[in-house]
């Protein structure tokens, strides 16, 4: 089960935001400039990931063996609700790839934020952004820079 995005205890409502794997690497391993803007983006909202997400944003840190890097990571990651990779998720990564000829981990992240009922979806991927528009609120690093 996805966990909605209504906060009930404090009855709140917050945006729920899926982040592709470079928007988490630029939260992570950016320039100042784009770890504050989103960081102020994400503040109280509810942040959704994945497992692929996790795989893919940390390869270069543990290539690189780059301790501090993986330790955000893991504080990032535990503040996350994770989307689960399930069938259905799988379904519609399908119809999107047969759609779109999106790569399959495009597709499957675009599928884990529509399935999970996301807001927004941040990537900087060309691609992706234009097959993912008419279907979920994108934002993307040149949205977030000019607020």
């Amino acid at each position: 089960m996805i966990p909605s995005s209504k906060n009930v205890k404090a009855g709140i409502d917050r945006v729920a935001i899926y982040l592709d794997s470079c928007m988490v690497i630029g939260l992570i391993e950016g320039d100042t400039e784009q770890r504050k803007v989103l960081k102020k983006h994400l503040a109280h909202q509810a942040v959704f990931s994945s497992e692929l997400v996790r795989l893919e944003a940390r390869i270069l840190a543990i290539r690189q063996i780059k301790e501090a890097h993986l330790q955000l990571y893991d504080v990032f990651f535990e503040a996350c609700e994770f989307v689960d990779l399930n069938r259905a998720v799988f379904e519609l990564a399908a119809v999107l790839r047969a759609e779109s000829n999106l790569k399959t981990p495009d597709a499957l992240h675009l599928a884990a934020a529509m399935h999970a009922g996301c807001d927004e979806f941040c990537t900087n991927d060309r691609q992706l952004i234009r097959i993912a528009t008419p279907r979920i609120k994108v934002i993307d690093w040149d949205m977030l820079l000019q607020n």
